[in-house]
């Protein structure tokens, strides 16, 4: 089976669905078509997971038909965000080979500007959303990262029950950590937390600017620690400012998970200001990150993050910022503690990816 991935900037899940993928499927070719950096590039590793890149230029639909001729892909997996190249695919290829069209962020509910380092003008609303429709619409497949981004999905557009699949951000194997590093906090009896992940540098309000919640953390005497996929002079310059906030800069993955068990907790709450509605749909990688590395996951109460924290009793979801210090010391802690370390391998790639193994198997004998 050849797969030909689509993204305009290679993410993290695609290295992930890549890993899960050749692991387990030696019947597998994959290949991969974007416009940004490599996984090698954002990450670090994964670019030897696929058997060729394929750079994209301004002239998609010319690429993409040339990429098409030379591979002759079984079935095309195109990953928002944004929509367009899953629209780009579906133009060209519509009826002739299978489009599998996967919803990291439903775009038309965000209120602030897409963020993966490319840069691009920012479309019109009526773009954004037509473009939207199509991808979910038209599609052979829809794969979604949270049952609530389907739910939105489902009441904005016409979407066919028997070829959805909700597929959240699980882990590989091998970036669960084997080796745990000591506790900080056993030298100094405090709380430390960790964030790893993106984090936005231009106070844009979005869901990634986290600049006055790590400063509200600090502000109750807890130790919050960053660790941002892309660096960012502007929260470096915060810890500079604030005694309880540490920057240590960008780390490879496997490294990366390492490094946090020796924290106490793992941050997941998001700037809900102007994307309230997406945040509710967003199951972070972070977020099983986290319980992965054995440490239990704080939130707010995003709809998404908050049912998987409660179904699985893997960590806190606090209302608001001034509940953490009390929230931190109730009796549940060590029971939510022990029940991480249970759960660190319940959420692996590994076990799951036989879910998308058969939606592309079923799309492609039905098409």
């Amino acid at each position: 089976m050849r797969i030909l991935f689509l993204e305009e900037q290679p993410c993290i899940r695609a290295l992930k669905y890549a890993k899960g993928l050749r692991s387990n499927y030696k019947d597998i070719e994959l290949y991969f078509g974007y416009r940004g950096l490599t996984l090698d590039g954002f990450y670090g590793h994964g670019e030897e997971l696929f058997v060729e890149w394929f750079k994209l230029n301004s002239n998609t639909a010319l690429t993409l038909k040339s990429i098409v001729d030379k591979i002759n892909p079984d079935i095309i997996h195109s990953h928002n965000a944004p929509d367009s190249l899953t629209v780009a695919a579906i133009q060209a290829f519509k009826g002739v080979i299978p489009i599998v069209h996967d919803v990291h962020d439903l775009m038309t509910i965000r209120h602030t500007a897409f963020d993966d380092g490319i840069e691009r003008m920012e479309a019109p609303p009526d773009r954004i959303e037509h473009e939207e429709k199509i991808a979910l619409e038209k599609s052979d497949g829809v794969i979604a990262v949270s049952e609530a981004i389907l739910e939105i999905a489902s009441q904005k557009y016409n979407l066919d029950g028997q070829k959805n699949l909700v597929f959240p951000n699980y882990i590989v194997n091998d970036m669960i950590p084997q080796v745990f590093k000591d506790k900080v906090s056993r030298l100094d009896g405090t709380v430390h937390i960790v964030y790893e992940g993106h984090l936005d540098g231009k106070r844009s309000g979005g869901h990634y600017d986290l600049y006055d919640i790590f400063k509200e953390i600090a502000g109750q005497a807890i130790h919050m620690h960053i660790y941002p996929s892309r660096e960012t002079d502007f929260y470096k310059k915060l810890s500079e400012e604030e005694i309880f906030i540490y920057y240590h800069g960008s780390l490879p993955p496997p490294h990366l998970m390492v490094e946090i068990t020796q924290y106490d907790f793992g941050w997941s709450g998001f700037n809900a200001k102007k994307n309230r509605d997406h945040v509710d749909t967003v199951l972070a990688n972070k977020t099983i990150e986290y319980i992965s590395a054995g440490l239990p996951v704080i939130s707010f109460p995003h709809k998404a993050q908050k049912r998987f924290i409660e179904k699985h009793g893997v960590g806190l979801v606090i209302d608001d910022i001034s509940e953490l210090s009390e929230k931190l010391k109730t009796r549940d802690i060590e029971a939510i503690k022990r029940r991480v370390q249970e759960k660190r391998y319940s959420f692996t790639i590994e076990k799951q990816i036989g879910k998308i193994y058969q939606f592309y198997r079923n799309i492609i004998a039905n098409f």
